[in-house]
């Protein structure tokens, strides 16, 4: 086993987490943003251009996405194609994240900066909570930021940190929940300069960090039903609510027809035409049960139903 000093200055990197943890977790509300400070766009899931599968598994074309940089510049997935990368999803009030990455840091510088790319994903926060990490890690990352967790919901990133190793292609080489530690991260990322399956993994304990999330549905009256809206009718490369709710919304007493509308993500609405005299909570409690039949990756909570 590699020693840990080869990767990382233990002083500098256990002040500063012990530091940061206490300063900003506390600080930290789990609200989900359209935009994460002036400039910042919203993230959003693309068509990925590819030869073969697209998924998160080993061997698949990994989804593509546009997002923006603290800096308000967009970066798409498929512009790091060329180059293995490696995409790493983050926040700050997450320690393990914060101690992981350093060990990233140090891997990459020394793979070579041109030859491997780091594309670091904060999951939720906002520029100002997330460049107090950046500014302090000063690493050559492409960092972005996800304060609508859009990318996360898509790549199915259920706690911190999350790595997903990339070959030159944007073929997905392997997938590591948890912190990983210095010889795994050499591990995967020789997976991802060989283009090839990666070597077994050491067995150790794992540290996953869970993003809470709200799991709220809003409804809305129209002339001759009800509109709803919410993160679970989205679909995604994880998760597709009307892959099996379609059909269960059918079902319920009252409704006569039940259809998801807009271009996909997290734009889809669902819209819910009733018969006469149907009872609306009735059908708000069919709608909510139906949605919650479907397993959701992310968003595991009961669904709270709010009026709008």
């Amino acid at each position: 086993m590699v020693a840990m000093s080869r990767y990382v200055n233990p002083v500098r990197l256990v002040a500063g987490t012990f530091v940061l943890a206490l300063m900003l977790a506390p600080a930290y509300f789990f609200v989900i943003r359209d935009e994460a400070g002036p400039g910042i766009q919203r993230a959003e899931m693309l068509a990925t251009v590819a030869s073969g599968d697209v998924g998160l598994g080993v061997g698949q074309y990994a989804p593509d996405f546009e997002i923006s940089t603290p800096e308000g510049k967009r970066v798409r997935l498929s512009e790091l194609r060329g180059r293995p990368a490696v995409v790493n999803f983050w926040a700050t009030w997450c320690g393990s994240c914060l101690t992981e990455m350093p060990d990233l840091k140090a891997l990459q510088e020394e793979r070579g900066v041109d030859n491997v790319s780091v594309l670091a994903i904060n999951a939720g926060e906002t520029r100002a909570q997330a460049d107090e990490f950046i500014d302090f890690l000063d690493a050559p990352f492409v960092f972005a930021l996800d304060p609508g967790l859009v990318v996360s919901d898509a790549y199915g990133v259920y706690g911190l940190p999350l790595s997903v190793f990339l070959d030159s292609e944007g073929v997905v080489r392997g997938v590591y929940r948890g912190h990983a530690q210095p010889e795994i991260l050499e591990i995967l990322v020789k997976a991802a300069f060989d283009a090839a399956p990666h070597g077994e993994l050491p067995v150790v304990l794992r540290t996953v960090t869970h993003i809470p999330r709200e799991r709220v549905l809003t409804v809305s009256d129209e002339e001759d039903g009800l509109r709803f809206e919410g993160r679970s009718l989205r679909c995604d490369v994880s998760y597709c609510a009307g892959e099996v709710a379609g059909h269960a919304l059918r079902a319920i007493a009252g409704v006569r027809d039940a259809a998801f509308a807009g271009a996909g993500g997290t734009d889809r609405a669902l819209v819910v035409h009733l018969e006469a005299g149907a009872g609306r909570e009735t059908v708000i409690e069919g709608v909510k049960r139906a949605l919650e039949s479907v397993p959701d990756p992310v968003y595991d909570q009961p669904i709270v139903v709010k009026d709008r």
